[in-house]
């Protein structure tokens, strides 16, 4: 059964095109028009009983799977007899598609993906019961635009539970990359999984696809050692692909994790994204770059990345419309890449922040209230024993108006000059002598805002203008009479074509810097600057590939920024004076991205990939950047993205991404990763900016299935939707500091 374009199953999946075919169905790109994302729906075309009970199999064993490089069922339904499988749409090229079209690939980069799948592979392998894939080969890895590596086609995975058994005929078997054991009537296990990727990655090397299992097993045809063919593969790479090569299971590596540990032992001149050093505290080993999913940001056309990121973000793709952080069809820039799946813990989720610790202004404001009470009811108490006249308190009334004269109430235009004469006695008749001084506010007009986080306006992108293209806004916020969070002055500060993203402030509060899309397929997205109006804007800086995730330091004098322009995509860092002067590149060999600099400008952090996990590293802004081979937290806290260090010092915010969840979390720099406490718990929030009190921040939500932008303060409460626009995204914001 073919379905037609724009088809609708059940109401919500709206058929776009058909994606490909195989013996046991057809894959199809749909949209969920509920949640305004893009979604693979599979079709079991095999009408048979073995057939459809293969396909449900599939279905259940995806379910219950969560990590990074494989995809997620997200729905499981029938209709007419026909079963429909609804899952992650990944986007990208198949590795026999990018090796049949580009030859035999670089060595470097097929250890970084040899890296990511073999952390996918570990995962299965150690579920209870153990997973195996059975069917392992370039068609069934695909590489997203941002480079993560995604496991598919689970449809002859089975379980090592004797009740898990395949289905009859769902034996699958690609000549080349089957083990001799897959052949037969022979139990296939992790060690068959390990034989199939080593062939993959042989192929990768080569662009041969190794001889047949069972030829070599039989002594008809050896294998040809894979730096004979091409010269670049190091013989310890070469050594450790033979061996997990060996027909017998017994000659093989004892687990997937030895065979990729062999491959990245002594990379040396490869680079660490694919080194693995056990005596480190921390081990920087291959980043497991995702795509970023980035961000992923729901419900808006995004731009082509590179990214998670992220943009995290750069762009991530966390959120299904995010540009990175991080932070998709169109997808922003390259968020930094989702961290990988970590199969066993070390160690306890980040540890709520006790408390009694985040409640140590409560007993100060409370005596100071119950002080002042006292104060203004004994001045009362002393006026009536005096005039023996309740309403002769006129003399007094000048003292209550100033105690209960709040300056952060800031009149609107709509008030009247006259409105600020407070002492005079024509306001004294509106006002009685009460005990009760929170009745005293009625003098101020019902249309005051008043101004939070000390003002300044916040910069963001949207897409509002024509629903398609991100352009930077600002707006400010305020608490409205009622003590509602509430947005105002909304402008657009930019109109020309292309999208804009990632925007953040000079230190001075006079300029902002962004990236944009220069129109062409080389530089792709530059960075700008600009005046708060969007006047002057400077394009300051452009080099081949996507610059994002700008930060401004504390000085004024460095902007730093993430780039992927090196020939291998892997995601730096470079720093630039704000007029594109003195370009530096500062990272080296290892992936790092979403920089922030400390506000005493002695620390310039950065989020790491490392060791299936994503550190907060150091660097020294003083020193030349140099790394200082250290951690925020003395690598207690594993899932870092998008840090933003407090106005005053005292936090880092930052999105902990573990999987595909993302929420904002707080962790007190002095404390060294032991205080932090959870903020957020809807898992679709990311992109933390504090205000200039650092009592403040915002974030981007898709929570209510619209990429937005909400506010809450330090404790977390009063989270509230600032934006609230249907169908429009809004996203990235930074607040200016006063």
């Amino acid at each position: 059964m073919d379905l037609e374009h724009n088809t609708f199953l059940r109401d919500r999946y709206r058929i776009l095109e058909k994606l490909g075919k195989g013996g046991m169905g057809a894959v199809y790109l749909a949209q969920d028009t509920v949640l305004q994302t893009n979604v693979a729906v599979k079709v079991n075309q095999n009408p048979r009983t073995e057939g459809r009970e293969q396909f449900l199999h599939e279905a259940r064993l995806l379910a219950s799977l969560r990590h990074s490089n494989l995809p997620r069922v997200s729905d499981y339904f029938v209709i007419d007899e026909s079963q429909f499988l609804v899952m992650d749409y990944v986007p990208g090229d198949d590795l026999g598609t990018i090796v049949q079209r580009d030859g035999m690939q670089s060595v470097d980069k097929v250890l970084y993906w040899a890296r990511q799948l073999g952390n996918a592979l570990q995962y299965l392998h150690s579920q209870n019961p153990p997973v195996f894939h059975r069917d392992i080969k370039p068609a069934n890895i695909k590489i997203t635009p941002r480079g993560e590596v995604m496991l598919v086609d689970f449809g002859i995975a089975k379980s090592s539970d004797a009740s898990q058994e395949t289905s009859t005929g769902a034996r699958g078997l690609t000549p080349g990359y089957s083990p001799p054991e897959q052949y037969g009537t022979a139990r296939t296990g992790p060690y068959s999984d390990q034989y199939s990727f080593a062939a993959m990655l042989y192929n990768l090397l080569t662009n041969q696809k190794p001889v047949d299992s069972v030829e070599r097993l039989l002594g008809q045809k050896v294998l040809v050692p894979a730096s004979e063919i091409n010269p670049e593969v190091p013989l310890h790479v070469q050594a450790a692909i033979e061996r997990a090569l060996s027909v017998k299971p017994e000659d093989r590596f004892g687990s997937v994790i030895e065979f990729v540990e062999a491959l990245g032992a002594s990379i040396g001149s490869y680079g660490d994204a694919t080194q693995v050093r056990p005596t480190k505290p921390v081990q920087i080993v291959p980043p497991n770059i995702q795509y970023p999913e980035s961000t992923k940001v729901a419900g808006a056309q995004i731009p082509s990345q590179p990214i998670s990121r992220p943009p995290s973000q750069p762009g991530y793709q966390p959120i299904s419309q995010q540009p990175p952080s991080q932070p998709p069809p169109y997808q922003p820039p390259p968020p930094p890449p989702p961290p990988a799946y970590t199969p066993i813990p070390s160690q306890p989720l980040s540890q709520p922040l006790p408390t009694t610790k985040s409640k140590k202004w409560i007993l100060p404001v409370a005596l100071i209230i119950i002080a002042a009470i006292l104060i203004i009811g004994a001045i009362f108490v002393m006026n009536l024993l005096k005039n023996n006249n309740p309403m002769k308190t006129a003399t007094n009334l000048p003292l209550v108006m100033v105690l209960t004269n709040t300056p952060q109430l800031i009149p609107t235009e709509t008030l009247k000059p006259t409105d600020t004469q407070l002492p005079e006695t024509t306001n004294t008749a509106t006002i009685q002598p009460s005990l009760t001084p929170t009745d005293l506010p009625t003098v101020t007009p019902t249309s005051a805002l008043e101004v939070i986080g000390r003002g300044g306006l916040v910069a963001y992108i949207s897409n509002e203008a024509d629903g398609t293209t991100f352009q930077v806004w600002t707006m400010k916020v305020y608490l409205d009479p009622e003590g509602k969070l509430v947005a105002g002055d909304k402008t657009q500060i930019t109109t020309n074509p292309g999208n804009k993203f990632y925007p953040a402030w000079s230190p001075d509060g006079k300029r902002i810097v962004y990236s944009a899309e220069s129109g062409d397929t080389t530089n792709k997205l530059d960075l700008w600057t600009m005046d708060p109006d969007g006047k002057n804007q400077t394009n300051i800086l452009t080099i081949p590939g996507d610059e994002t995730n700008a930060a401004w330091s504390p000085d004024g004098q460095w902007i730093v920024f993430t780039t992927n322009n090196r020939a291998d995509g892997v995601l730096q860092l470079m720093v630039v004076h704000p007029n594109g002067t003195e370009l530096k590149r500062i990272s080296t060999d290892k992936q790092e991205f979403s920089a922030e600099w400390s506000p005493r400008m002695d620390k310039l952090v950065y989020v790491l990939s490392a060791s299936n996990a994503r550190y907060l590293w150091i660097r020294d802004p003083k020193n030349d950047f140099i790394d200082t081979e250290q951690t925020m937290d003395f690598g207690r806290l594993k899932y870092f993205d998008d840090p933003a260090w407090s106005p005053n010092g005292e936090w880092i915010a930052y999105t902990r991404m573990e999987g595909r969840t993302q929420d904002i979390y707080l962790d007190r720099t002095s404390s060294f990763g032991l205080e932090i406490k959870r903020l957020t718990n809807t898992t679709f929030d990311a992109y933390p900016a504090w205000s200039s009190d650092s009592q403040w921040i915002l974030f981007n939500s898709n929570r209510d299935g619209n990429q937005e932008i909400y506010i809450m303060n330090i404790d977390g409460t009063q989270q509230t939707n600032l934006t609230n626009t249907e169908n429009i995204s809004e996203m990235q914001a930074a607040w200016q500091i006063n």
